[in-house]
């Protein structure tokens, strides 16, 4: 990456940061590895608007599983207040073969999430209250790690995919980087779900947007890596 792309990266992203600045959007794209393959390429849209950020991110590919060829696709959407967490809306779509999960979420009036679950199970309700998770799942996306990371371990995280809270052990690292012949800062964050473990590389340079990530899920291990 050149260094006039880092400049220009940086200064596409500090605007967000201000409320005075909005309505603003980003959109990213990342290259989805399989197996060693490319596979496909993420986008995600990040938009602020009226005290609320909209974070979206989808990929579709078909994945080569044994001698099979296994469709995959999903599309995850939050709108939340970055003033406090609080989740207004979230949405979900995944496909795995045959298989669909559609998830769907929205605010009441007492601040409740109520969530709907619909697969091959049927269809499911659940209530979040803003009390019971510390930060949502695609947060990664739209702040810097230190604006989101909780002390409690583990972290209750608010799965957008899944529609609940999962307790998630996140420990972070400060690494250096070093990326052409340029030296990043970078917070590493190692994600710990079940037995699944994820890692997600925010270099601060990068205003602290992943600039790597490697989800680890009963479907196997993704890597995603930010096209430049």
């Amino acid at each position: 990456m050149k260094r006039s792309f880092l400049l220009a990266l940086a200064g596409a992203w500090i605007p967000l940061a201000g409320a005075a600045q909005e309505p603003a959007a980003l959109t990213l794209r990342y290259a989805v590895a399989f197996k060693g393959d490319v596979v496909a390429t993420q986008s995600v849209s990040i938009v602020h608007s009226a005290g609320l950020t909209t974070i979206s991110a989808s990929f579709a590919a078909d994945l080569p599983v044994f001698v099979a060829v296994h469709h995959f696709s999903e599309e995850l959407s939050v709108t939340y207040r970055p003033a406090d967490g609080a989740v207004e809306r979230l949405g979900a779509r995944i496909r795995e073969g045959p298989v669909q999960t559609v998830v769907s979420g929205a605010r009441d009036g007492d601040g409740t999430l109520c969530v709907v679950r619909t697969g091959m199970e049927g269809t499911t309700t659940n209530y979040v209250a803003r009390a019971d998770y510390d930060f949502h799942s695609l947060v990664f996306y739209g702040r810097a790690p230190a604006d989101f990371l909780p002390t409690n371990a583990p972290a209750r995280v608010l799965s957008i995919a899944q529609g609940e809270v999962r307790p998630v052990l996140v420990q972070s690292n400060l690494e250096s980087d070093t990326f052409e012949r340029q030296h990043l800062e970078t917070t590493h964050l190692v994600w710990t779900d079940g037995p699944h473990v994820s890692h997600s590389w925010h270099p601060e340079r990068f205003s602290n947007l992943p600039r790597r990530y490697i989800r680890q899920t009963d479907g196997g291990e993704f890597v995603f890596n930010l096209i430049r």
